[in-house]
């Protein structure tokens, strides 16, 4: 371990809920070939509830790229 290192905790934020896995894959993938690091995550507490159907996948960025990640996908 280098001296002086310190692994900072990256606060993620949730920038869109997909309809399947597959979809959110899509996404996420479109989002990182434009320099967004992004990834899958799963919200399986709420699945079902407060409208959020089975199965859907969220897609989690850096909280530093929650703007551009919105304004790729083109959320208001």
């Amino acid at each position: 371990m280098q001296k002086g290192s310190k692994k900072e905790k990256i606060k993620e934020v949730v920038v869109y809920t997909a309809e399947s896995s597959a979809i959110a894959e899509m996404l996420i993938e479109k989002l990182e070939n434009l320099g967004v690091p992004a990834r899958l995550g799963s919200e399986t507490a709420t699945a079902g509830v407060f409208g959020v159907p089975e199965g859907s996948r969220t897609i989690l960025v850096p909280e530093k790229y929650a703007k551009l990640a919105k304004e790729i996908l083109e959320i208001k």
